[in-house]
């Protein structure tokens, strides 16, 4: 089975992130600090540092189960079910008051990271199609690297850019 989010330690996703809300690209960095794996249960801490004109940064965790993959923070929005587990097309659910649903499984996407194939697109109706949708896409073996958010209070886009390693924390200089 393809690996849609592959939780990794070590692995830094850089994202362009455009927004209604703002002037201008901020940079999004996503850092997969440590993996634990207990039972049938995988836990990532992440890190998502947030550059646009100041720097912000938020830790939380991305969890699978057996059941789902879930984030409990993200960019565009806060935490979410990204998608059950396993993936099938026509797969449903909903997040109070968005409306989910796996579309594809076979989509392709090319952007600034490359060109990717057999990516899986996700739906998401806000206010069940009252107040816009959300499209966002994953690449196997990459994870989530595109997302398309329409709504009455704003439009966004994020985009991966990159896939690298974290790099090592800033020496502290001595006095």
């Amino acid at each position: 089975m393809a690996d849609y989010f592959p939780l990794k330690e070590n692995v830094r996703y850089e994202y362009r992130y455009k927004s209604t809300e703002f002037e201008g690209a901020a940079k999004v960095f996503i850092d997969i600090l440590k993996v634990s794996k207990k039972a049938a249960k995988t836990v990532a801490q992440a890190r998502m540092t947030f550059e646009l004109r100041d720097t912000h940064v938020t830790e939380y965790v991305i969890t699978r189960d057996a059941k789902w993959l879930t984030t409990a923070d993200g960019v565009i929005i806060g935490g979410r079910r990204e998608f059950p587990i396993p993936p099938k097309e026509g797969a449903k659910w909903d997040e109070h008051p968005d409306a989910n649903e796996i579309v594809s499984l076979s989509d392709k996407v090319s952007i600034k990271a490359g060109k990717f194939d057999k990516c899986m697109k996700v739906v998401s109706q806000l206010s069940g199609g009252d107040s816009g949708k959300a499209v966002r896409y994953y690449a196997p073996g990459t994870g989530y690297i595109l997302e398309e958010y329409s709504a009455e209070d704003k439009t966004c886009e994020l985009e991966l850019v990159s896939v690298g390693k974290v790099p090592p924390p800033p020496e502290k200089k001595k006095k």
